[in-house]
């Protein structure tokens, strides 16, 4: 199909097949700064939490279990902010035409 590997990505890139690459980084930009946000401001937080609820002697002697509930419960938290924007991400990289322009059209369509 190509004679060599710069041939190839320029078919491609004059196709449009760049596409898929440009476009989706706001809500990639987005869904990550609100899952990072919400991973280590949320770890901070149950980490906090769970010491105050099991005791400071507790939460010194299990100090591992703690951090993993509070780990835990932040990714979880995390990763529920950031799908929203993900599946807008995948939807405007793999419909033909694209079916939002940006982020907040997307997420409003959803």
């Amino acid at each position: 199909m190509y004679t060599g590997n710069f041939q190839a990505w320029g078919k491609i890139g004059r196709a449009e097949g760049f596409r898929g690459i440009y476009t989706g980084w706001s809500p990639t930009f987005f869904g990550y700064s609100a899952q990072g946000a919400f991973k280590y401001g949320g770890y901070e937080f149950f980490k906090k939490t769970y010491s105050d609820l099991v005791g400071a002697e507790n939460a010194y002697k299990y100090k591992t279990g703690v951090y993993l509930a509070a780990s835990a419960s932040a990714e979880f938290i995390a990763d529920v902010a950031l799908c929203p924007f993900e599946a807008v991400k995948v939807r405007m990289q793999t419909t033909i035409p694209p079916f939002a322009n940006g982020t907040v059209s997307g997420l409003s369509t959803m």
